[in-house]
């Protein structure tokens, strides 16, 4: 078992989801976390933010171990899911399907754990990331290479005090226009201290929320998140620019920029948010 010490931080958005990575070799790996209305929407249903934040762990850790002593840098996220998760474990199983010269893939299904039984582990979607091959450089980080392992994240006391988007820092500026803005600090930073891809995916899954609800007039939340990461978040404040580009009664596709605000608006992400109606609505 290893148990990161100086990363994250105690007080961090990875140690307050109390997670914990099983990796079956340097290709395979399962991601879990416990549901709690902290990280829940007003709905009932977990953010899909949160979901992407655990995608992007997992696939994060998995494509560092299929190309070491290489880095990687995330390129693109997807997330598609067919049902809420409101209870339980959330869990992504995900694998290495290519790793070439330039780019390595991974993709993960995704699992409601009730703890029941066997038959109470739920598939609730799927997801794929697509990241760029790095050459080593002298100052790219050393790890352990350790290709079976088991990654917890969780430290006595280690919980949000109050739900998760808030605990972020996530501020409304216009709900209705999909703006959204998120300063940067230690409880966000990643390794290499710049914003974790865990929490551009959460500013878009918000933002997207929103307008989608503005334009609706319904609880929409959403289902499917594809997020296009152009460069790292290094100052802050991040910014959203949000755009409602098709609409019905009960669902709509949002267009969503991250921007860094102190670093001259330079754009870090774009992402397509699909909010629909939850379940039994």
């Amino acid at each position: 078992m290893v148990i990161f010490g100086d990363y994250p931080p105690q007080h961090h958005m990875l140690r307050d989801l109390h997670i914990s990575i099983e990796f079956q070799g340097k290709r395979r790996g399962t991601i879990r976390a416990p549901v709690v209305p902290e990280i829940c929407a007003d709905r009932g249903g977990v953010h899909l933010g949160v979901v992407a934040t655990l995608v992007d762990l997992l696939g994060g850790g998995l494509a560092i171990k299929a190309i070491y002593p290489d880095w990687i840098a995330t390129a693109d996220l997807s997330v598609y899911t067919n049902k809420c998760v409101t209870s339980g474990n959330l869990e992504a199983s995900g694998r290495i399907i290519r790793t070439g010269k330039t780019t390595v893939v991974m993709e993960a299904d995704l699992f409601n754990d009730t703890g029941v039984s066997k038959q109470s582990i739920e598939s609730i979607g799927t997801a794929m990331m697509t990241f760029s091959r790095l050459p080593r450089r002298d100052d790219t980080i050393t790890l352990d290479e350790n290709p079976t392992s088991t990654l917890v994240y969780a430290i006595e006391g280690s919980e949000p005090s109050r739900h998760f988007v808030e605990e972020t820092g996530i501020d409304i500026l216009d709900g209705a226009a999909g703006v959204v803005e998120l300063k940067m600090s230690g409880y966000v930073r990643n390794r290499i201290r710049v914003l974790q891809g865990g929490a551009v995916a959460l500013l878009i899954d918000v933002a997207g929320q929103h307008a989608a609800r503005a334009c609706t007039e319904k609880p929409v939340a959403t289902s499917d998140l594809t997020i296009h990461y152009l460069s790292q978040g290094k100052v802050g404040p991040f910014r959203t620019r949000a755009r409602v580009v098709r609409a019905t009664s009960d669902t709509a596709l949002t267009r969503i920029e991250v921007i860094d605000g102190g670093a001259n608006n330079r754009l870090l992400a774009i992402g397509m948010n699909t909010a629909t109606l939850p379940d039994g609505y």
